[in-house]
């Protein structure tokens, strides 16, 4: 029996434990981290740091449903704030994923781990336009390579340019999707028409990509320069402010498409003294956007690898673009660089161990990817899904095939609606 001081102890109101009653270290001392009385007064401090935690780790990473949940932060019984904050989100991130904030900037790589759209098997009985809605969105993730062109902070916040912050905005650009060739009277930031056919004249020649799921009428421009000394690179850049991520044999410049084609004019005519070769301005339609914290959070699931850009990264994402010889046996830069020692990946932790739980096996996927009677029917519209969002008639369709480079077009196919003859869609295209 009880007695009346044992009756009256204090316990956790998570575990029901006293103060050292099972010998487990890892529980701690008894806290009183809020304003509420009698039994449900003290905590043990090892219980309530894994009852944060578990709260931070489950539900959405986005910026925006994360702000929304603050269990970790409030009592649910007295709705005080904790006076024992736990660890901030994003150095939570940053122990997972192995990755300080400030390694993220200007030309990494990050490389999706899986080729398959993990929404594939829950998609397939859907209708065929939703299906293909739901794929449109996990299409920019499939065998994707994103290179970072932007870190800045996140409108309003106090960061200064030397430190990174949770909330600072990362920008990157798909390296391994390209794109049909745009109406560029319907983008923002491109040149028209006949701008591009003068640079074309003159050995620079621009090839499409679908940059990105946001703001997907929004062009920016990357390049490589390497017959340009180094000498004159950094006054031609200077000069049309654009941005160089890496120095070397080949140096990536990135920057506005006008600013960017007319350095690669200037690329051009170094390099029509040694090569016959043309000179590729890659152009995005769109760009993804993460927080640093979110960013940090999808690598500590095990989403990415990462590693640090080179010069021969870019060169080979564009020559995958490139029409192929009939004997070649070539890979594109997811193939290149998903199996590579280069990457880096986050050690496994609970929260990788909890994702991975919720999709079916690589051999699943594959499976029903063999099996599936629409895929073709899909893909077709998930292409006709990204030319409506940057402004083309969905009556309107280049039959291009992928990776096909600008040069081998028709010479009434190059770019714009205005030289893309139509052809009637079958089936319904949703608006």
């Amino acid at each position: 029996m009880a007695t009346e001081d044992e009756a009256t102890a204090p316990i956790c109101r998570i575990c029901f434990l006293g103060a050292d009653e099972d010998g487990d270290e890892s529980l701690g001392e008894l806290v009183s981290p809020c304003n509420c009385q009698g039994s449900q007064s003290y905590v043990h401090l090892g219980c309530l740091r894994r009852w944060q935690r578990s709260v931070q780790l489950s539900g959405s990473n986005h910026p925006d449903e994360t702000a929304k949940e603050d269990r970790h932060l409030v009592c649910n019984v007295c709705k005080a704030e904790f006076n024992l904050p736990p660890q901030d989100r994003t150095s939570m991130m940053s122990d997972l994923s192995g990755m300080r904030p400030e390694q993220m900037g200007p030309g990494m790589l990050i490389v999706t781990k899986k080729a398959d759209s993990d929404a594939v098997s829950a998609s397939v009985q859907l209708n065929l336009a939703l299906r293909a809605f739901i794929e449109s969105k996990a299409a920019h993730f499939h065998r994707a390579v994103y290179i970072l062109t932007e870190v800045r902070p996140r409108e309003g916040s106090a960061t200064s340019s030397s430190s990174r912050n949770g909330n600072d905005v990362i920008i990157g650009v798909n390296l391994s999707r390209p794109l049909e060739v745009p109406d560029v009277s319907q983008l923002h930031g491109a040149e028209d028409e006949r701008a591009i056919q003068s640079y074309r004249d003159q050995g620079v020649e621009v090839m499409w990509m679908n940059g990105g799921p946001v703001k997907p009428r929004t062009v920016t421009c990357l390049a490589c320069v390497k017959h340009i000394n180094a000498e004159r690179r950094e006054a031609l850049f200077a000069k049309h402010g654009v941005k160089q991520f890496f120095e070397g044999p080949i140096a990536v410049v990135h920057g506005p498409m006008r600013s960017m084609l007319a350095c690669a004019a200037e690329e051009a005519k170094a390099a029509a003294a040694v090569c016959e070769e043309k000179i590729v301005v890659l152009a995005w339609a769109g760009f993804a956007q993460w927080s640093c914290t979110q960013l940090l959070g999808e690598i500590a699931r095990g989403s990415w690898g990462w590693c640090c850009g080179t010069g021969h990264d870019v060169a080979h994402a564009i020559a995958a673009q490139r029409p192929p010889p009939a004997d070649a046996q070539g890979s594109d830069i997811w193939d290149g660089l998903r199996y590579s020692e280069r990457l880096q990946w986050a050690p496994e932790n609970e929260l990788s161990r909890e994702f991975e739980s919720r999709f079916p096996s690589r051999s699943e996927v594959a499976s029903e990817r063999e099996q599936d009677p629409q895929a073709e029917a899909v893909g077709h519209l998930v292409r006709q899904f990204e030319a409506i969002r940057r402004g083309r008639d969905p009556l309107l369709r280049m039959e291009q095939p992928r990776g096909t480079h600008e040069s081998d077009r028709p010479a009434g196919a190059r770019t714009g609606a205005a030289a893309v003859g139509s052809s009637r869609l079958r089936g319904c295209v949703p608006h």
